[in-house]
């Protein structure tokens, strides 16, 4: 009898191993960009796509929102608007974190699969040396395609070189969520460390060892 569910678990970055900005944030942040939040933060994660996928460069895609939003953005508040960013998602989620580690310690491999554009990866990566505690890591902006594109997770697998139904994903998107269940792996919407941990133990039956 098999003593674990899957071989590996995957994990989002945004709003899963980081913390989700706070309102305070959200708020400065449309302050500056001109628009009323809400609806700023919807219309911000729906003009995304294309620099999500790395065709397009920060300043397109604030031409892209822009264009969306009706508001004109000057280069002295894009300079802005890309540090108040990068710093928005800067923050590690300590208890996801833990989380994951705890899975790495209990033999259970983990992996990164995120839509992330190339100047916050690259600030990402100048700060979060615990990056490469993950074996694999798939960010959209290098792979030109984004979740919840079944070929995203086709990538992050074969990557893994794991069996769809071997892998255990967690995403705070249910459309990401669904993508990856459609993918054949096993996906749950992140809510806290706490419920990813529930269901983690629960499907690694004892393998897993957490004292909580």
């Amino acid at each position: 009898m098999e003593s674990k569910r899957w071989d590996v678990v995957v994990f989002d970055y945004g709003r899963v191993l980081s913390e989700p900005p706070t309102l305070a944030e959200r708020q400065e942040f449309a302050a500056l960009v001109g628009v009323t939040e809400p609806p700023f933060f919807q219309l911000y994660s729906d003009t995304r796509d294309e620099y999500d996928c790395g065709r397009h460069d920060c300043e397109q895609h604030w031409r892209r929102f822009a264009d969306a939003a009706g508001v004109s953005i000057s280069p002295q508040q894009l300079t802005r608007i890309v540090e108040l960013e990068n710093r928005m998602w800067l923050r590690a989620n300590l208890g996801a974190l833990d989380l994951a580690r705890e899975i790495k310690a209990s033999g259970v491999r983990t992996a990164i699969l995120s839509n992330m554009p190339p100047d916050l990866l690259c600030d990402m990566r100048k700060t979060f040396d615990w990056l490469d505690e993950f074996e694999v890591q798939i960010w959209s902006c290098e792979h030109g395609v984004i979740k919840p594109d079944p070929a995203i997770y086709r990538i992050c697998l074969d990557a893994l070189g794991c069996q769809p139904q071997r892998a255990l994903f967690f995403d705070d998107r249910p459309n990401n969520v669904e993508g990856a269940r459609k993918a054949g792996m096993e996906a749950h919407v992140f809510e806290s460390p706490e419920q990813a941990r529930a269901i983690v133990r629960a499907g690694l039956n004892g393998v897993l060892q957490i004292a909580r």
